[in-house]
């Protein structure tokens, strides 16, 4: 699934730093430009992603905690990866991010969300209070750039790690239970969205024949 035989580089900690750093800020640019299409073409969803199957995961507005997550450990586990593997999820975020807001300029779908009045007061409640009002109107459902890119990190974990497989995609199935929990996002939007990331994480044509070059020329000594 992920490009084959990765050079790898020595990590150090400024490498580390460099590299968490860098995905913070990217970050935080692809949720403002999330935002702004949110703001523009949210309106215009009149399509919602919800299917009786949803039912089964029902309103939990506590799991909003971990739906967060990403957010806090992304950088830290990105900043642990070679500069190859580095290169490669930045090259391949940044198409995912652009991909994703093409298509929620040109369908917009949204969620339904959960009874937001009920929830009560405390810290959890006010938290997430915060985050759908944020975040509203409640579109840019499918498929889910939360989900996507959660995935494609998970690949890029293994690329460097392939002993990490287990961890990396459970980790990564919690986030996307948090999605469904909190009403963020839908099975459809998250189906799509592991669709989207592990897509984006095959080798390119290029990286393709590069490895396949690298192989033959190994073989041949």
């Amino acid at each position: 699934m992920v490009d084959a035989n990765p050079p790898q580089s020595q990590r150090t900690f400024l490498r580390f730093l460099f590299q968490a750093v860098l995905l913070a800020v990217m970050m935080m640019c692809s949720l403002s430009l999330y935002l702004l299409v949110l703001n523009w073409r949210g309106p215009a969803a009149d399509v919602t992603t919800y299917i009786p199957l949803d039912e089964f995961f029902p309103f939990q507005p506590a799991w909003v905690w971990i739906y967060m997550v990403p957010y806090l450990v992304g950088p830290i586990l990105v900043g642990i990866l070679t500069p190859d593997t580095f290169s490669w999820f930045v090259r391949r975020g940044l198409l995912l991010v652009f991909l994703t807001l093409i298509i929620f300029v040109i369908y917009p779908t949204q969620t339904i969300r959960g009874p937001v009045e009920d929830i009560g007061d405390g810290l959890t409640a006010r938290f997430y209070s915060w985050i759908v009002t944020v975040d509203d109107p409640p579109a840019n459902a499918a498929p889910s750039l939360h989900v996507s890119l959660t995935c494609l990190l998970a690949w890029a974990l293994v690329r460097d790690f392939p002993g990490w497989w287990f961890p990396a995609f459970a980790g990564g199935a919690i986030v996307w239970l948090a999605t469904l929990y909190t009403r963020q996002h839908h099975l459809i939007d998250v189906a799509t969205g592991i669709l989207m990331g592990s897509v984006v994480a095959l080798p390119w044509p290029a990286a393709a024949k590069r490895a396949l070059s690298s192989q033959n020329a190994e073989g041949g000594t």
